[in-house]
C-alpha cells in the first residue's frame, strides 16, 4: 500500500514527503522493511497540514503499510522517515509519505552484478529496457514514457505527451547515470542544460530512476520506482 540543492532545501523546510525518491539530490536512499506489527499509517507532511509530521491523530492518514512491506527510505526528520512504497502491479504509481522511523528496519543492500540490471522494468506510463551493451560490463538502457496516457479523455483528444531516452553506461555497483548528447552518451556531469539526464539505482527488488525533466514533452518524466516484469 500504500524527496535538487535549492529546490530540495525549500521542500525540506515545508516537511514535504510526497514525491518519488530523488537520486540527483537529497539524502542517500536505503532499502527497508516495515517491522512494526499490524498497520503503520502514513503521516501527513507540512504541505497537507501545518505542524506535521507529528504523532498526533490530526496528522495520521488513512493509507497504511503492513508488517513485511518493503520500502525505500529517504530523509529522516525527528521521529519520522520519508518512505516510498510500490505495489506489484504495473499501473500502481506507488505512495511516498512520512512513517514513524521506529516502525521500519533498514536492510543491507546486497551487491548488484551486471546481470541484476537486465530486463524490462515498468511503472505507470513508463517502461525501461536494460540489455547487455556492445562492450563487456556495459549496459544499454532505453525507455519510453508518456504523460496523460491514463486519462481516457486525453487519449481521445490526442493530448498525450511522450518522451524517450537511451544510453550506454558502465554501472558502478548499484548505480548508473548518463546524459544524452548530440553525438551519443555522455557522463551526466558533462551533459548540457537541455540534455536529457538520467540517474538509475538498483535497490532491493526495484529500479529507481530520476531525470532532469528534459527527456520528453511537457510533464513527461521517467522518475519513479520500477518493478521488473516476469
Amino acid at each position: 500500500m500504500a524527496c535538487a540543492a535549492g529546490v530540495w532545501g525549500a521542500r525540506a523546510e515545508e516537511n514535504e514527503c510526497r514525491r518519488a525518491p530523488s537520486l540527483s539530490a537529497g539524502p542517500v536512499l536505503a532499502p527497508g522493511r516495515v517491522s512494526a506489527p499490524g498497520r503503520t499509517a502514513f503521516v501527513k507532511d507540512g504541505l497537507a497540514r501545518a505542524g506535521c509530521p507529528d504523532p498526533g491523530p490530526a496528522c495520521r492518514e488513512r493509507a497504511y503499510l503492513v508488517t513485511g512491506d518493503a520500502v525505500i527510505l529517504g530523509e529522516r526528520r525527528g521521529a519520522f522517515v520519508c518512505a516510498s512504497y510500490r505495489g506489484a502491479k504495473d499501473e500502481d504509481v506507488g505512495r511516498t509519505g512520512w512513517i514513524p522511523a521506529e516502525a521500519v528496519a533498514v536492510e543491507p543492500a546486497p551487491p548488484v552484478a551486471v546481470e541484476g540490471w537486465l530486463g524490462t522494468w515498468k511503472q505507470a506510463e513508463a517502461q525501461i529496457r536494460v540489455t547487455p551493451g556492445d562492450k563487456p560490463g556495459t549496459l544499454a538502457v532505453a525507455g519510453d514514457a508518456t504523460w496523460g496516457g491514463g486519462d481516457p479523455d486525453r487519449v481521445r483528444r490526442g493530448g498525450i505527451h511522450t518522451g524517450e531516452m537511451s544510453g550506454t553506461v558502465v554501472p558502478v555497483g548499484d548505480a548508473a547515470s548518463f546524459a544524452m548528447g548530440e553525438n551519443g552518451t555522455l557522463p551526466v556531469q558533462t551533459g548540457g542544460e537541455s540534455d536529457c539526464k538520467v540517474w538509475l539505482r538498483r535497490l532491493g527488488p526495484w529500479l529507481v530512476v530520476d531525470d532532469n525533466l528534459a527527456c520528453g514533452g511537457m510533464n513527461v518524466t521517467f522518475r519513479g520506482v520500477y518493478r521488473r516484469t516476469p
